[in-house]
């Protein structure tokens, strides 16, 4: 099956909505430079893109490339329809023909070999962490991706308040909606495991308590693990060890009171959770490549 992937970071806006029955809408060749959404409510519906004559029934959902040519093949009863939505996504969607292979499932799904970088707070926003999208999905959800494409459809109509962002957020809810449905029906590996969501409570134990006690007894105890296993579930969802990641964290805090506050080297070496402030210097200075005096007059002078 063909598909998509779109970063988890596009800009999505939706350009019409709409509802439609019978054959009215689909007698002509038609295209446009947006991408198209369709759902049908109640079928079938013969639509022909390009050269290949689908037939879609209730519950189908469709998503076609921009200025992609389509219309009707075959008529059909004034009962059938569908949900039919133009947006565009910023960055682009990319396409890609004949299916997810095994071989190439993690790339799909990750785009790297460590996906819980994402979950560290010293990594930035990476648009290269997507979701992944269907060509054509028989939707097991069928109700919920209605009820939302209705929602859509009544906020386009009435156009009031910041009801474009509200449309946004409800396609961004749709897709999502669309890709977990697909996930489901394909065997693969999600983040969802228990190994990743003992990750996600390190994580959060760590940023709350990097500046304090983040030995091995502390989280072992926190975590009712062991601290060797503890370590292996870090380095193998974020690529890096939690002592590094300790220490990232304290220089990020670190430049920030930097360049922030006047208090002196020593003061924020004790806060950001290093005794030694020689020892805070020279961590400092491997990170960022300067030292914490050479940083606050770098920040001061731009």
């Amino acid at each position: 099956m063909d598909y998509f992937y779109l970063s988890r970071l596009a800009r999505l806006d939706v350009k019409w909505v709409s509802e439609l029955q019978g054959n009215e809408h689909l007698r002509q060749w038609k295209s446009n430079p947006f991408l198209e959404l369709i759902m049908i409510t109640e079928g079938p519906v013969h639509l022909q893109i390009g050269e290949e004559q689908l037939t879609l029934n209730s519950g189908e959902c469709y998503l076609m490339r921009s200025w992609e040519q389509h219309k009707g093949w075959k008529p059909v009863g004034d009962h059938c329809g569908f949900y039919w939505v133009q947006f565009l996504a910023d960055p682009a969607p990319v396409y890609q023909a004949g299916g997810v292979s095994d071989s190439s499932e993690q790339l799909v799904l990750a785009n790297n070999p460590h996906p819980g970088m994402q979950d560290l707070r010293i990594t930035e926003s990476s648009a290269s962490d997507y979701l992944l999208l269907p060509r054509r999905l028989k939707a097991a959800k069928r109700y919920e991706l209605l009820g939302l494409f209705e929602q859509l459809c009544d906020r386009f109509r009435e156009p009031e308040g910041y009801y474009r962002y509200r449309c946004s957020l409800l396609l961004g809810q749709i897709l999502g909606l669309i890709a977990e449905n697909w996930m489901e029906q394909l065997p693969m590996q999600t983040d969802s495991s228990p190994n990743y969501l003992l990750y996600r409570k390190l994580v959060n134990l760590l940023d709350e308590t990097y500046t304090g006690d983040v030995s091995s007894t502390a989280l072992e105890s926190e975590l009712l693990h062991s601290y060797v296993y503890l370590c292996q579930v870090f380095k193998k969802n974020a690529g890096i060890t939690i002592g590094t990641y300790v220490q990232q964290l304290r220089v990020q805090r670190a430049k920030h009171l930097l360049a922030s506050t006047n208090l002196s080297v020593a003061d924020i070496a004790k806060q950001c959770g290093f005794e030694d402030p020689f020892y805070f210097s020279r961590i400092f200075k491997k990170i960022e490549g300067l030292g914490p005096s050479g940083y606050r007059s770098s920040t001061s002078s731009t």
